[in-house]
Order: C-alpha cells, then sequence, then structure tokens
C-alpha cells in the first residue's frame, strides 16, 4: 500500500494545480509554509494532530493526500529516519528541503549526540526561514517580492521573540539558569539564552536511567537547586515526577517537540513555553505583553 502511494505522488507531483502544493513533515514547518507562501501555496501536513514526533512515520494514506506537492519540508538533523527511503521513492519531481541541516549542530552535554530540536530556538527559527523563501522563491518566480516581504515579517517576529526571552531570562541569575526536561530537547534554547540544559532522559525519551545515572541525576539535580522540573507537553511524566519527589522540586509541562494541540503557530507555543519556564524557575512570566512592546 506504501509503495503504491508513492508511486501515486511521484506521478502526480508534476501536474500544474496553479497553487504550489506543498507536503510538510512538522506542524511548525506547516505554519512558517503557510506564513511566507500565503495564497501561492496549499500546505498539507502529513505529521497527524495527535502524532508522537519520536515514532511518527508517513503511512501510505498519509503520503497519496499530498500528491500533486512540488515541495516536501523536512526538519532534517535525524529527526525523520525515514526520510531517504521517501525521498527516493517519491522521485526527481519532488523537491526535499531539510530547512533544519544547516543550522550549527548543539551537542546534548557530557555525550555525542545532536540534540535535533533545533526549532526551540527563534534564532533557528529565522535561518530556516530564509531556506525556505529561497526554495519558494525558485518555485513562484512571479511572487518574489511578496515571499521576500513576507520573510522579512517573520524574521522580524522571531527578532521579537529573542529579545522577549533574553530581558525575561535575563531576572534569573547565570548560576541558577538550569534548565531540567524529561529528554534532552531544549539544548538550542539554552545555547541562545546562556542556561545550562539537563535532561533526565535521552534524546527520544527512550532511556529512563540506571540506578547509577539516577543516582548521579538526583546528586546534580540537587547541587543546581531547581524548584520546577519541564515534562513534554503531552507525555506521562511519572519518571519525572519521582525525581522531583525526592528533590522537592514540582513537573509542569512545556511543548518540547513542537507538536501541541491547541497552540497553532510557533509564537503561541514558544511565548507559552517561556512563561512556563519563568515562572518555573523565578516567577519572571508576568509583563508579557509590556516586554513585547519594549523589545520592539
Amino acid at each position: 500500500m506504501l509503495a503504491g502511494a508513492f508511486l501515486l505522488f511521484a506521478f502526480a507531483a508534476g501536474n500544474d494545480v496553479g497553487t504550489l502544493r506543498i507536503a510538510s513533515l512538522h506542524p511548525l514547518l506547516s505554519d512558517m509554509a503557510r506564513r511566507l507562501g500565503g495564497e501561492q501555496v496549499e500546505v498539507v501536513d502529513l505529521f497527524p494532530e495527535t502524532g508522537d514526533l519520536h515514532e511518527f512515520s508517513p503511512t501510505g494514506e498519509s503520503v497519496a493526500s499530498a500528491a500533486g506537492s512540488r515541495l516536501l519540508l523536512a526538519c532534517g538533523k535525524g529527526v525523520e529516519p525515514y526520510l531517504d527511503s521517501l525521498r527516493q521513492a517519491m522521485g526527481s519531481g519532488v523537491r526535499v528541503v531539510e530547512l533544519g541541516a544547516d543550522i550549527p549542530d548543539v551537542m546534548v552535554p557530557d555525550s555525542n549526540v545532536v540534540d535535533p530540536h533545533w526549532w526551540n530556538s527563534p534564532a533557528n527559527m529565522k535561518r530556516a526561514s530564509i531556506v525556505l523563501a529561497d526554495a519558494l522563491k525558485t518555485l513562484l518566480p512571479q511572487d518574489i517580492s511578496e515571499i521576500e516581504r513576507r520573510q522579512a515579517d517573520y524574521e522580524q517576529s522571531m527578532d521579537t521573540l529573542s529579545r522577549v526571552a533574553a530581558l525575561k531570562l535575563s531576572r534569573i541569575p547565570l548560576p541558577k539558569r538550569t534548565l531540567v526536561t524529561s529528554h534532552a530537547a531544549m539544548c538550542h534554547f539554552c545555547a541562545e539564552f546562556r542556561m545550562r540544559p539537563l535532561a533526565a532522559q535521552g534524546v527520544a525519551r527512550e532511556s529512563g536511567g540506571d540506578t547509577a545515572r539516577v543516582a548521579q541525576l538526583l546528586k546534580e539535580l540537587r547541587a543546581a537547586g531547581v524548584p520546577t522540573l519541564f515534562a513534554e507537553w503531552r507525555e506521562a511524566p511519572q519518571y519525572l515526577e519521582h525525581l522531583a519527589e525526592q528533590v522537592g522540586a514540582r513537573v509542569e509541562r512545556i511543548c518540547m517537540d513542537g507538536v501541541a494541540l491547541g497552540i497553532p503557530d510557533y509564537e503561541g507555543m514558544f511565548l507559552r513555553n517561556l512563561q512556563a519556564i519563568c515562572n518555573g524557575l523565578a516567577g519572571c512570566g508576568s509583563g508579557e505583553r509590556n516586554e513585547r512592546a519594549q523589545s520592539k
């Protein structure tokens, strides 16, 4: 069934349907494409609303729904382990763009693993928007000026988010800027905003940790004196709650994988995460509207 869907996709990709059809493998990339492409694009979401970033792979039905697409947007950095086979099956009629491919790697501390969750940095989203705009201008040469205008607006909004976050987080003394998360997904955020990431599990929440690892983690948590540990938006946080109980902390939720119902765009997700982090670490989440205005 899946192979048949790929054939249908490749056959239809060369058809001229008026607007540029784009298939997307992540909701934040879909949001960016709609922002930059406007009415000139039609975006098909291959990632389901209730999907898990670390378990998802396209089905034959989902791929067939994107027939006629000329552009496929992927996160890159290993987020989509199925991407090579998908690229090969789709053929040369569909251009695959990994928006995070050229974003500088950020390593998970004390490991040789790259954190692939690059979208948690607005500066990275700005870089990705430039890559997407270049791809759109190639496929929509008649709309270059409009694409450039929309990309400039998007870039400005990312710069604003960076300034707002830097202002809020500056209220937390540097020795207290330890961000403890359930899995290693906030290293790019921490790199931009001078914080120390500390993850209870691996990149994909696959490891609960052995006894020695748990003991070391508890030691680090007590030394850092963090009041709040942060779980992924929809995960069951029992392991993190157990750690929090041992060190006298509480557990809050943020959206690290960029997938959450009820948060329709990047700005909404980022500001909600920022407020949760600020409130959880130092109560610095108030005055959001005034600070956004002052940062412009």
